[in-house]
């Protein structure tokens, strides 16, 4: 039987990343693992860089174009903890400078005056596998140039370092069992067994969205099952650990088994009626 299918893992180390829930302002709490939008914008961000994104076009019809092209054969994009996550103590507090001229600033800073504002954001630090599925008529060597060539997930400051990247096996294991990566509530019928939350994840397609309305946020997400376990190491530091939930899948839905990399995860994914 032919997959339809083709899976790519890419490990990553982060030393410090920010994905900002965007419902939050001035201190802005973090996403523990980056949402399918980050993954597929930093995905597309490293298309730019390997095939020179689109001619012709710049500012919000380049980034809608460069989207769209991804988005055209990418079928998930999800994220795994391969290592504790854990919260850290940096924070970063925005100095605002574009807003004024050069002038100003020097003056403001020559008069002892502050020049940055109060938005302070949450960081995490761990190792990641960040898991993306195509369709399979994607050209693998063109998919690893894109992962070699990722660089940050979230904010301008979360850099990433790279171990390794890969395709990966993918095999069908059925509708129901067990799921270590994170899943939209509407593909699964049921979920029970395991440690897991609930939250709300914007999906890979709000990645062609320039977020400038409450509504666009809201249409192009949903709530999200994840399986993370949070240890008990007291009040000063948070610590996530990768976990598994039960799901009985919705009718279109399977659940796959993905290893590469390096790395093993369970993934839900479209087309269950059709295998």
């Amino acid at each position: 039987m032919r997959l339809p299918y083709r899976a790519f893992v890419a490990l990553v180390r982060a030393a410090a990343y920010s994905v900002r829930q965007p419902q939050t302002y001035q201190v802005s709490a973090s996403f523990p693992i980056p949402q399918p939008s980050t993954l597929a914008s930093s995905l597309a961000c490293a298309a730019a860089l390997a095939d020179g994104g689109p001619e012709g076009v710049l500012g919000d019809a380049y980034v809608e174009q460069l989207a769209k092209s991804i988005l055209e054969v990418l079928v998930r994009a999800t994220a795994k903890p391969v290592a504790p996550l854990t919260s850290s103590s940096v924070t970063v507090s925005r100095v605002r400078t574009l807003e004024s001229s050069s002038e100003e600033v020097v003056k403001s800073i020559e008069k002892g005056r502050r020049i940055s504002d109060a938005m302070v954001r949450e960081y995490y630090s761990g190792r990641l596998a960040l898991i993306y599925i195509f369709k399979d008529t994607i050209d693998a060597s063109k998919v690893l140039s894109w992962l070699y060539l990722i660089g940050r997930i979230g904010d301008t400051e979360s850099l990433i370092s790279l171990e390794s990247v890969g395709e990966a096996s993918l095999e069908p294991l059925g509708s129901e069992g067990f799921v270590d990566t994170y899943t939209p509530l509407e593909w699964v019928e049921s979920y029970g067994e395991g440690i897991f939350s609930l939250a709300r994840l914007s999906r890979e397609e709000l990645c062609i969205k320039v977020l400038r309305k409450r509504e666009d946020y809201e249409k192009n997400s949903s709530i999200h099952i994840i399986p993370l376990a949070e240890k008990d190491v007291g009040r000063e530091r948070r610590i996530l650990e990768a976990s598994k939930v039960y799901v009985k899948t919705s009718r279109d839905y399977l659940i796959w088994k993905v290893e590469g990399a390096g790395v093993e995860a369970n993934v839900v994914l479209p087309g269950g009626e059709a295998l």
